[in-house]
């Protein structure tokens, strides 16, 4: 059977990438591999819309995740967590790991940080060191007001060091890292990278690794400073990724960052108004570009849509935590285009209706058409 890729991470790979990464290995210490991941880098800074230095860990997102918070604070220092799905929850559960203090700003599942709630627990808090947040929220399809949040910080709060996870945002979504003064900003290979997982990317600004110099904290494989001094792996990189992560970056580019942001918002429109022709509701208050999280219907738990999806051979995420069973998550981030969300949207309508969801059958397939025609 055919298989089908619509999930939040793993995404597709395109057979460019894959080629790239069946070239024979070479050594990592060699000049050729220096200098494939030094222009790793330098695209690396230009689809992240930095200047700041960039590190490049052989692991998932959450070992980038973890550097930003082990090598910034000190046990004991305070922080601020916004938790407004798995991911927000994993950023408390990280400074709690090592020591430090969390103010966790908490929301339900499908709302988003709300800029009045952050100044009332940095004026209300007393030497908060960094701010943690997630651009997206991958287990809920939801997009934090970064842009906004930062520039208060900039202009309010400058001490701060403002770290975002922008693990299915950066390539999806414009996120204006310098612009918006994000100071460690996140993301990892498996999501619009366009990339098998295993790498995790992360930029560093000035104040932050001035921060870093002054930590305490317990580390060894996840060294930003280490790393940067490093150059190309300060231990043995992901050789056959980083050749892939250099095309996939030169895909984006070559497609124009514009032109993959407006992509990304084409997809997510279609995909969101078929659910509302459906009958559908969405989950998130304020939905991300790179992913549409939707209530499964009443009596119908979403682990049977997304395994009936399965023997379509298509693969849509389930709800995570307690949103199992209750939402399903399909995926428009990276390798995609309109052909996928016509094949996905249709596929979905014929499960539904096979499980006993009547509603507006052929609505949500025609809706997609249609936003695609008015593009």
């Amino acid at each position: 059977m055919k298989r089908y890729l619509m999930t939040p991470g793993p995404t597709p790979v395109p057979e460019r990438v894959m080629l790239a990464m069946a070239n024979p290995i070479i050594h990592h210490r060699t000049e050729e591999f220096k200098q494939v991941f030094g222009e790793a880098v330098e695209l690396s800074k230009r689809v992240m819309k930095t200047d700041n230095d960039v590190v490049i860990f052989s692991s998932s997102g959450s070992g980038a995740m973890e550097a930003a918070v082990s090598n910034l604070l000190n046990e004991g220092d305070v922080a601020i967590t916004v938790n407004a799905g798995k991911f927000g929850e994993r950023w408390t559960k990280l400074v709690r790991a090592f020591g430090a203090q969390p103010i966790e700003i908490q929301y339900e599942y499908g709302d988003y940080a709300k800029l009045e709630d952050i100044k009332k627990a940095l004026d209300n808090t007393k030497g908060v060191k960094a701010l943690y947040i997630q651009a997206s929220e991958t287990s809920t399809g939801t997009f934090h007001p970064v842009d906004e949040i930062g520039l208060m910080l900039k202009e309010k709060y400058p001490e701060v060091v403002f770290v975002v996870d922008g693990i299915t945002a950066y390539g999806a979504i414009d996120v204006k890292t310098d612009e918006w003064g994000i100071d460690i900003g996140i993301t990892g290979s498996q999501k619009a990278l366009m990339l098998p997982p295993g790498l995790s990317i992360l930029s560093v600004s000035e104040k932050a690794k001035g921060v870093i110099r002054s930590c305490k904290n317990r580390f060894f494989y996840f060294d930003i400073l280490g790393e940067l001094e490093a150059g190309a792996g300060k231990f043995t990189p992901a050789v056959s990724l980083i050749f892939g992560l250099k095309t996939s970056l030169e895909m984006i580019l070559s497609e124009g960052l514009e032109n993959v942001f407006k992509r990304h918002k084409a997809l997510a429109k279609a995909v969101r108004g078929a659910a509302k022709a459906l009958s559908l509701e969405l989950l998130s208050k304020r939905p991300a570009n790179s992913l549409t999280a939707i209530k499964s219907p009443e009596d119908i738990s979403s682990t049977r849509v997304v395994e009936a999806m399965r023997e379509f051979g298509v693969d849509i995420s389930n709800g995570q935590g307690s949103l199992n069973g209750k939402i399903f998550r399909i995926a428009h981030l990276g390798y995609f285009d309109k052909p996928d969300i016509l094949m996905c949207i249709s596929t979905l309508e014929m499960v539904l209706k096979k499980l006993g969801y009547g509603a507006n059958f052929g609505a949500g397939i025609k809706c997609a058409m249609e936003t695609f025609l008015d593009e």
